[in-house]
C-alpha cells in the first residue's frame, strides 16, 4: 500500500517544490505554455481571408506544435536538475517518441471506430486511449528518452511498457487527470450569473485564468511525478 499511494502522492509533493523552486525552468515553462496558448488561439481565430493571414496561419501552426514539445521537455527535465542546452536535444528525443504514440493512437481509435459490436465498450476504448493510455504511454517514453539514448530506448521499450501501467503510475496520472481535466472542466462549466455584465466577464475571465493555471500546473507536477518515481526505480 506504501508504494502504491505513500511514494506516488511524496512524489507529487516533491515535482511540485521542485517547480516553484526552480524559477528558470518556472519561467521557461510559463513562458512556452503563455506562447502555447497564444499560437493556438491565433490559429484558430485567424482566418485565410488574406495572405498575410495565410501566412500568419502557417507560422503559427508550426509555432505551436514546437512550444507545446518545449513544454513537455522542459516538464520531464526539470525534476532532474536546472534546465540547461539539453533542452533542445532533449525536446527533439520527445518529439521523435511522440510520433509514433500519436499515430498507433489514432489508428487504434479508427479502428475502434470501425467496430459496429459493442458500442459501449468501443467508445470506452476509444476515450481510454486518447485520455489515459496515449498521454500515459507518451510521458513514460518521454521520461525514459531523457535519461538515456533512442537506441537503448528501443532496447528497454519492455520496461517502458510495464512502468507505463504500474500502480504507481497510473495512480500518479489519476490524481494529475483530477487536476489539469476535471477541475478546470468543472470551473470552465460552472456560471456565475450576475445582473451586472461587467461583473459576469470578470468572473468569466478568473474562471478562465484558473481553469488555464490549473492545467498547466497539473499536468506539469503530474509529468515531473512520474519523472520522479523512474528516477527513484533506476536508482534501486
Amino acid at each position: 500500500m506504501k508504494e502504491i499511494f505513500v511514494q506516488p502522492m511524496a512524489a507529487m509533493f516533491s515535482a511540485a517544490r521542485l517547480l516553484l523552486k526552480s524559477r528558470r525552468a518556472l519561467a521557461v515553462i510559463l513562458i512556452a505554455y503563455a506562447g502555447l496558448l497564444t499560437a493556438v488561439y491565433l490559429f484558430v481565430s485567424t482566418r485565410e481571408a488574406t495572405i498575410g493571414q495565410l501566412v500568419l496561419t502557417m507560422v503559427v501552426g508550426v509555432i505551436a506544435p514546437a512550444l507545446f514539445f518545449v513544454l513537455q521537455a522542459a516538464s520531464v527535465s526539470y525534476t532532474n536538475g536546472p534546465l540547461s542546452k539539453s533542452l533542445i536535444m532533449n525536446c527533439l528525443k520527445v518529439i521523435a517518441v511522440t510520433v509514433p504514440v500519436t499515430v498507433l493512437t489514432v489508428l487504434a481509435v479508427y479502428g475502434l471506430s470501425k467496430v459496429e459490436s459493442h458500442p459501449t465498450l468501443t467508445t470506452t476504448l476509444r476515450y481510454l486511449l486518447v485520455a489515459v493510455f496515449g498521454p500515459l504511454l507518451a510521458i513514460q517514453l518521454w521520461v525514459a528518452v531523457s535519461a538515456e539514448s533512442l537506441r537503448r530506448l528501443l532496447k528497454n521499450l519492455r520496461t517502458v511498457a510495464v512502468r507505463t501501467f504500474a500502480p504507481q503510475s497510473v495512480f500518479v496520472y489519476a490524481c494529475g487527470f483530477l487536476i489539469f481535466a476535471v477541475a478546470p472542466y468543472f470551473l470552465i462549466t460552472k456560471t456565475i450569473s450576475s445582473e451586472r455584465a461587467w461583473l459576469e466577464f470578470s468572473f468569466l475571465m478568473l474562471r478562465l485564468s484558473a481553469s488555464a493555471l490549473l492545467v498547466l500546473l497539473g499536468w506539469v507536477t503530474t509529468v515531473g511525478a512520474l519523472s520522479i518515481l523512474s528516477h527513484n526505480r533506476n536508482e534501486e
